[in-house]
């Protein structure tokens, strides 16, 4: 029986268009892991920074993957809770994550606590975002400038709140201090980034550090005001970054200070630059360590497809600074080439806080 030209027609359209389905599912499944559950851990409590990026990553990569996501967050310890489920999960793909490379990577060669290296013990899949650091005030401080900041810390050590003790705010605050010269003590145990903007806000403590986009809303309503940002280059054109000193780079902050005090301006960049590289390792997309490598390669493509894609730009309110596996690990090498000049300062500021 002969078909009309009509039927013909709707019959190879068809035919088309489920093989371009079946492309995609070919294309986007990985064995052993497409059609499963996935359990996806963060680090932090359910509204917190990496729990947004987590959940706008969901749905784009349970479409890519055909496979159902679960968020498992695991709060504490400055991320080391989280990083240490992901690191000692079976590597067969089915347990993903985020975790952040500042504190993880600098926790891990003080030897404080074992803690799994961001380098070396995981499977690096990407990176969401990354983590520039603004050092912030109490808006009704008299402190409107970082040049007023450091001249009020000849007479007195500045405080600073910090959530946790292994944070990556306190290896962002220690190295830069250190650097600048600035005598400081630190309180832990804010119950989150609002609890500890409070204390600046009433004054309790004199200054915050924190990722720009987790205090921007803050910034915005004028609750505390931005100094500093630990970057080589403005981390945002907001407008509350405005006055605010650029800490890395030839004529970053670091430099001017190391000009006025006669010290060597090379050394200066170099540390800043270490400080930078360090606190920028970002927020990255990882698995455990030993992946099978056609699991490992799927994985990778996958990733790299949804955070360089339109789609997740779109969805995000977020400054986003993706990148696919490639780029990611080696940005992590290099910091974790320069995270030892970091480890004696922070070592101490750790004592401090241990009462020991």
């Amino acid at each position: 029986m002969r078909l009309s030209r009509r039927a013909a027609f709707a019959s190879i359209s068809t035919a088309l268009l489920a093989a371009c389905r079946e492309g995609r599912r070919a294309d986007g499944a990985c064995p052993g892991v497409s059609g499963r559950r996935i359990r996806w851990v963060v680090p932090n409590a359910a509204g917190g920074g990496y729990d947004t990026e987590a959940r706008l990553l969901q749905p784009l990569v349970e479409r890519e993957l055909h496979a159902e996501i679960v968020i498992d967050n695991r709060p504490g310890a400055g991320g080391l809770v989280g990083a240490r489920a992901i690191a000692g999960a079976r590597p067969d793909g089915l347990t993903l994550g985020l975790l952040g490379v500042p504190g993880l990577l600098v926790s891990s060669l003080t030897g404080e606590v074992a803690a799994p290296d961001p380098a070396r013990d995981f499977t690096i899949l990407g990176r969401i975002a990354r983590s520039w650091h603004v050092w912030a005030t109490g808006a009704q401080s008299a402190w409107t400038s970082m040049d007023a900041l450091v001249a009020a810390s000849g007479r007195r050590p500045l405080v600073c709140a910090l959530n946790e003790a292994g944070s990556a705010s306190l290896v962002s605050m220690t190295a830069t201090a250190s650097m600048l010269g600035v005598p400081m003590e630190y309180v832990s145990g804010f119950a989150g980034t609002r609890s500890a903007c409070l204390a600046a806000m009433r004054g309790d403590v004199d200054l915050v550090c924190y990722n720009f986009e987790t205090i921007r809303d803050l910034l915005r309503a004028g609750d505390v005001r931005a100094l500093l940002q630990v970057s080589a280059a403005p981390i945002s054109a907001d407008r509350v970054l405005t006055g605010a000193a650029v800490l890395g780079g030839p004529d970053g902050y670091a430099v001017r200070r190391a000009a006025q005090a006669g010290q060597d301006r090379a050394r200066a960049q170099s540390a800043a630059d270490a400080v930078v590289s360090v606190i920028g390792g970002g927020r990255l997309v990882v698995a455990p360590a030993g992946l099978p490598g056609d699991v490992r390669g799927c994985l990778e493509r996958v990733m790299g497809r949804v955070l360089t894609g339109a789609e997740l730009r779109a969805s995000s309110r977020r400054a986003l600074d993706p990148a696919e596996a490639r780029v990611a690990r080696a940005d992590v090498e290099h910091a974790a080439r320069l995270a030892p000049a970091l480890v004696p300062d922070l070592r101490v500021s750790l004592a401090r806080l241990r009462g020991r």
